[in-house]
């Protein structure tokens, strides 16, 4: 893992999910160019179940490696494609996601990419008890020949039909099942936390949230945050992203995260709407304007 720079260690460092086009080592280029200071990327297409066979040559896994040393991205974070289920009842579509995860964190050890942050799932008609045994045991899979201190950070969800993965309990649930759970963590997204319920417009609602990650997954478990403000209302399910102070949640709650000493440590990563080259910028831009005073 690459060394922390001590200048920033007691400010949460600001990232975005960059793109991985034409060249994954190029999401770094695109990152810094946005004056980020961590990262997160897919390191395959998000909709797509194949790789591409040259979507990791050792020329591009060591053009990544270079540059993130050079950007001090030393807690890169890899974001799992948006097609597998953890939790689906389709054997045939189970052990395909089960193969991505494994691969997925495989890459994670060659790009010396601390967490690989995966959503829930579906469960679709099945009980939260099939859903987390089954999450679990792909884990306990795809952790079973684990190269590196890789974590799987499962993100909190929001959904308008379904529950599942929307509760911090269910995580608890998960973690109570897997066997290697010291390489289990938490992602948590704050757009999903709000449609999902949890009040976090304000300093006290969102202390209350970190609190119950804190009391029910543990104080260490809670590794990344997701910094996104939402177009849906409050308790809505809808999973609409904004941007920072535009939406539902409003400023106070990223003030909060930029300011308080107990987030100094965890990287945020923005998936807010990129409409432009000058998004990314923007919000990060304010982020470390809300940071500094």
């Amino acid at each position: 893992m690459l060394k922390i720079n001590d200048s920033r260690k007691f400010a949460p460092r600001i990232g975005a999910h960059k793109s991985i086009a034409i060249s994954l080592d190029l999401a770094v280029d695109r990152a810094l160019e946005s004056t980020c200071e961590c990262l997160q990327i897919f390191t395959r297409p998000p909709r797509r179940w194949e790789a591409g066979e040259s979507s990791l040559t050792s020329e591009i896994r060591n053009n990544f490696l270079k540059k993130c040393e050079k950007a001090n991205f030393y807690d890169t974070a890899i974001h799992m494609p948006y097609l597998p289920n953890l939790a689906s009842p389709d054997d045939t579509l189970y052990q395909k996601s089960i193969q991505v995860l494994s691969e997925e964190i495989e890459k994670s050890f060659l790009l010396k990419a601390p967490f690989v942050i995966t959503h829930l799932g579906s469960p679709k008609e099945r009980n939260e008890d099939f859903a987390s045994e089954r999450v679990a045991k792909a884990l306990d899979i795809a952790l079973s020949d684990l190269k590196s201190p890789t974590m799987v950070l499962l993100e909190n969800s929001t959904a308008r039909r379904k529950n599942w993965g929307t509760k911090f309990s269910h995580i608890e649930k998960i973690l109570s099942k897997v066997t290697n759970s010291a390489h289990i963590g938490v992602c948590f997204d704050t757009a999903h936390a709000f449609s999902a319920g949890y009040d976090i417009r304000t300093t006290e609602g969102l202390h209350a949230v970190i609190d119950t990650i804190n009391d029910s997954l543990g104080k260490e478990k809670l590794k990344l945050i997701h910094l996104n403000d939402s177009k849906g209302k409050f308790g809505s399910g809808v999973d609409h992203h904004e941007h920072i102070g535009q939406g539902n949640i409003g400023i106070d709650c990223f003030r909060e995260l930029m300011q308080n000493p107990r987030f100094k440590r965890i990287p945020m990563i923005i998936e807010t709407p990129k409409e432009d080259d000058q998004s990314d910028i923007n919000n990060i831009q304010l982020l470390k304007t809300l940071r500094s005073s």
